[in-house]
């Protein structure tokens, strides 16, 4: 079972997902085949987004006791059709922004996606994406475990 978050630049909320989930992989021993990824729908280097995940995700994880090496991790990347087609559960993290980036990109791929309603950093409006984030992760996991 391969699990796939999608955000839009691949740097805070997919990448916090995915280390989360993994985490929650390891903790459980529930190895039996979960496996996790992370891309983005709209990578964009001159974005602004300094190093491969944001600051506030690696702090939040570390908080959660994940050791993040920001050394060893990879550079965001693009969602391709080939990482939707390798995927069994596709979750993109905020409805609003994503689905219309879907429908442009991978219009087939509207329905196959969950969409969760997980605003970034400084859109979340009091609400704590880090905290819904947690939350829906733990959920998924829940749901996905073997045994």
């Amino acid at each position: 079972m391969r699990v796939l978050f999608l955000c839009t630049g691949n740097y805070f909320r997919s990448r916090f997902s995915q280390a989360l989930l993994q985490q929650l992989i390891e903790i459980n021993q529930a190895t039996g085949g979960l496996q996790v990824d992370s891309a983005g729908l709209k990578v964009d280097p001159s974005s602004g987004n300094v190093g491969p995940m944001a600051p506030e995700a690696i702090s939040a994880l570390q908080n959660r006791g994940v050791t993040i090496d920001p050394g060893s991790l990879s550079a965001p990347k693009q969602v391709t059709e080939a990482d939707l087609d390798a995927a069994d559960v596709v979750v993109a993290v905020d409805e609003a922004a994503h689905r219309p980036m879907v429908l442009q990109q991978f219009p087939a791929w509207e329905n196959r996606i969950r969409f969760w309603t997980v605003k970034d950093l400084g859109e979340e409006d009091g609400v704590d994406p880090i905290a819904q984030l947690e939350h829906r992760v733990q959920q998924l996991f829940d749901e996905l475990k073997p045994g």
